[in-house]
């Protein structure tokens, strides 16, 4: 029995020890004027993907059966919210939480971070919503992230994806047509306490570049009150955490009306914005944009000598391979840090386009959780996992060209893989 302990305590001191040796290898960043830099105070352009869909489903980007039967009670499926409520109403809580556990396990899993890893990014900005802390596993799967990120030396930055009451009426917050987080205190002393948990759990891992407070608060009524609600959320997680960067957006209301760091007494920071646009008529209107949007960062980072991170970003419509690579290589001219949305998609159809690094080229069966069984459902789950579907040549060649972390710290080991 004694020999059986010390076995096992031997292991475990082993896994911890490898563990610490893996954080260790990524040195913990901070900002130096419009720069992210490391430890010794050597620049570091974040350059990576989101991790979507994973712990926030969003219909548009993932295989799931939105309709109801014809004369169900059920309403249409828009979001987290729904998707959940109706398995669970179908099929009991513990088929929920069954069905959860073999979606998340399929979608994302220690595989994607090698792959992210060899493809020559250097980090992951990983949404999720608020309600992640009450779940049972809900911390876990954080842990386990950012476990498998420092494993294969990625940072993660996280991503308040949905904050209670909805910080817009968008789906992508867990349910849409809320908006009620800035309308509400209630629920801005409650994210108040959700990002206390999380930076008091995540305070002295440096594979944590750091955290997006708020993901496009939209609903916001003007920006005022918004820096108002990021001040206090700041504050917040400096309570607990005064070492990681925190990562305040605009909310597309334009970062000109940013406020200067320095009359707020916020140290540490990095402002966000998000590039879409969706207006584009051709590739000379990607093209002219993307040079505008870029000129006008460089603007206010050196007028607040302040890092930017554009958060999400993307070239859909009319982008090209070409204008892609263009602007990633902007980014990385510019010491940008940038991820681009998302990692992956999967379309009941098939099909590929630049929203993402890999995505299904053929058809697969929904998930229908109307009408699927538990069964069926975590078998369909398999569809999911990553090495089903294929990378996109257009997408990884925009990489490659741009000499992806060309000058980071953690240069890719195996960037080849991308040209595959």
């Amino acid at each position: 029995m004694a020999r059986t302990l010390n076995v096992v305590l031997s292991l475990l001191f082993l896994t911890l020890a490898q563990t610490q040796i893996f954080a260790d290898s990524l040195p913990p960043l901070h900002a130096q004027g419009t720069n992210v830099v490391d430890s010794s105070g050597r620049t570091v352009t974040l350059q990576g993907v989101n991790l979507g869909g994973w712990l926030v489903e969003e219909m548009w980007m993932q295989p799931f059966v939105t309709t109801p039967p014809p004369g169900s009670a059920f309403k249409p499926i828009k979001d987290h919210v729904s998707l959940w409520t109706t398995i669970e109403t179908r099929l009991g809580t513990a088929g929920r939480a069954r069905i959860q556990e073999a979606f998340r396990d399929a979608w994302l899993n220690e595989e994607d971070f090698k792959r992210l890893h060899e493809a020559g990014f250097n980090c992951v900005r990983l949404p999720f919503l608020a309600g992640i802390v009450s779940e049972p596993n809900g911390l876990h799967r954080l842990d386990q992230a950012i476990a498998w990120a420092s494993q294969n030396s990625l940072y993660v930055i996280l991503d308040l994806h949905g904050a209670p009451g909805g910080q817009s009426d968008q789906g992508h917050t867990g349910q849409a047509d809320v908006n009620a987080f800035f309308k509400n205190p209630a629920y801005i002393a409650q994210t108040e306490a959700v990002w206390t948990q999380i930076a008091r759990r995540y305070k002295d891992n440096p594979a944590v570049a750091g955290y997006d407070t708020l993901n496009e608060p939209t609903g916001t009524p003007n920006s005022d009150t918004l820096y108002v609600v990021q001040d206090r959320l700041y504050r917040a997680i400096r309570a607990e955490d005064t070492k990681h960067l925190i990562f305040i957006e605009d909310g597309y209301t334009g970062i000109q009306w940013m406020p200067f760091p320095e009359p707020c007494g916020w140290k540490n920071v990095a402002y966000s914005s998000h590039y879409y646009n969706f207006n584009a008529k051709s590739g000379t209107d990607q093209q002219k944009a993307v040079d505008d949007y870029v000129a006008s960062i460089e603007r206010e980072q050196t007028r607040r000598s302040i890092p930017f991170y554009v958060g999400e970003f993307g070239l859909e419509p009319h982008g090209t391979g070409a204008t892609l690579a263009g602007l990633v290589r902007t980014f990385q001219d510019k010491h940008l840090s940038s991820s681009l949305w998302t990692y992956k998609v999967i379309w009941t159809g098939g099909g590929q386009s630049l929203w993402s690094l890999y995505s299904n080229v053929h058809p697969v069966t929904p998930l229908d959780p109307y009408r699927d069984s538990e069964a069926e459902l975590i078998r369909k789950c398999a569809q999911l996992r990553t090495e089903r579907t294929e990378r996109n040549p257009a997408v990884a060649q925009a990489f490659s060209a741009a000499q992806l972390l060309s000058d980071g710290p953690q240069k890719a080991t195996s960037r080849e893989a991308l040209k595959k």
